[in-house]
């Protein structure tokens, strides 16, 4: 297995991206928790890297994953969009799509990044947990029969 390299999204990587994410959520899906991710389009994905901070895990030239920072106020950012490609889950790059988006949190000075998630999850609320995030709110969902949580992480 290659050790992935996690890089800046370029718009190029959008199609791509699109295919891994809609890949990355067939399983929450599955599990009853649909997202918009799941349908996503190379077009949305686009818009996010001009908008956003999109980093990408690429394995022997195959964008695998993704995750995206959104700014928010001046002292947090908002994760999202965290996803890797179905047969690749279980390997790490996860993990290091995360490490490298709280790296770049920190770098520019903001001092939490925080995130939703479905509480009833069987796994995403633990994970989250085990690397630093706190429950700190609800997040009612209009458009889905769940809801989710807001989760964060502060840094100082």
């Amino acid at each position: 297995m290659t050790e992935p390299r996690i890089r800046r999204a370029v718009v190029a990587d959008a199609e791509e991206l699109a295919r891994a994410y809609r890949s990355a959520y067939r399983e929450n899906r599955r599990l009853g928790f649909p997202a918009s991710a799941g349908t996503v389009t190379g077009r949305d994905v686009a818009e996010w890297v001009r908008e956003c901070r999109v980093y990408v895990a690429e394995t022997e030239g195959e964008v695998v994953g993704g995750v995206r920072l959104e700014a928010g106020d001046s002292n947090r950012v908002k994760l999202s969009r965290l996803g890797v490609r179905e047969e690749r889950k279980g390997e790490g790059v996860g993990g290091r799509l995360l490490d490298r988006a709280e790296e770049a949190v920190r770098d520019c000075g903001y001092a939490a990044v925080w995130l939703t998630t479905p509480e009833d999850h069987p796994y995403l609320p633990e994970l989250y947990r085990r690397r630093g995030y706190e429950k700190t709110g609800e997040y009612p969902l209009e458009n889905r029969s769940y809801d989710e949580i807001v989760m964060e992480k502060r840094f100082r």
